[in-house]
């Protein structure tokens, strides 16, 4: 589906992670937990965005495995804390 021409897939992705995230605080019982992703992933940001995943450009960081100028290089971390009883 195509709204203001962007693309727009079914939101499988963002499912797909409201249940591990559900695993992670539910069983694993984490107090949190990060995302990360290449700065220029618009759609996967938009994902940890709409899970209310929270950026902080100071935990931003490049990929150590790429090579200094690699357009792939800078990556964005998101963090999502676990809320409700047990926290």
């Amino acid at each position: 589906m195509a709204v203001g021409g962007i693309e727009l897939g079914p939101g499988y992705a963002t499912e797909a992670a409201k249940a591990v995230l559900a695993d992670g605080f539910d069983r694993l019982r984490l107090g949190e937990i990060v995302s990360f992703t290449w700065e220029g992933n618009t759609a996967s940001r938009r994902v940890m965005e709409k899970l209310g995943m929270t950026h902080d450009p100071s935990d931003d960081f490049d990929h150590p495995k790429l090579p200094t100028g690699h357009r792939l290089r800078p990556h964005v971390l998101y963090r999502l804390q676990k809320t409700g009883p047990g926290t």
